[in-house]
């Protein structure tokens, strides 16, 4: 059973808007074309679909039960920093989860009166401590590998 509710997220009031003027090609200041500088849409097309294909070829090479190379140090393995939350379905629903809690918890923060930043902070760590400790054992392993 699913159910639809609107919610809204409020932002700090410490926020700052930065905006960034439109760079022209080879003006007088720049002698950089403004493709070079900026991502393209075919750019964060190709970026996805290789990020699909080491998530593949990780749980293909798990599946044969061929070892693998976890930061992807030598030619015939993938580095699997970053994409360690796509390596099996249990992780892909674990984050889901993690997502859904913590914003649960942040907006339930933010339905107080008066809910200071702090507090908010405490909701939403209090979220992910298990993503936290994986995390860090994540990084011992690729600190040992070094």
């Amino acid at each position: 059973m699913s159910s639809t509710r609107t919610v809204t997220v409020r932002f700090a009031d410490t926020a700052q808007l930065h905006i960034v003027n439109r760079q022209q090609d080879y003006d007088k200041k720049n002698d950089v074309a403004r493709n070079e500088l900026w991502y393209t849409a075919a750019d964060f097309h190709s970026m996805r679909r290789a990020f699909a294909q080491d998530v593949f070829q990780v749980r293909a090479q798990a599946l044969a039960e061929v070892p693998f190379n976890y930061a992807g140090d030598d030619e015939s393995s993938v580095c699997c920093v970053g994409i360690e939350n796509f390596l099996t379905a249990g992780l892909m629903l674990e984050m889901s989860a993690c997502r859904e809690r913590c914003t649960d918890a942040v907006l339930a923060e933010q339905a107080r009166d008066n809910p200071s930043a702090r507090a908010i902070a405490i909701a939403s760590f209090a979220q992910t401590k298990k993503v936290v400790r994986r995390a860090r054992m994540i990084g011992k392993v690729l600190q040992d590998s070094i």
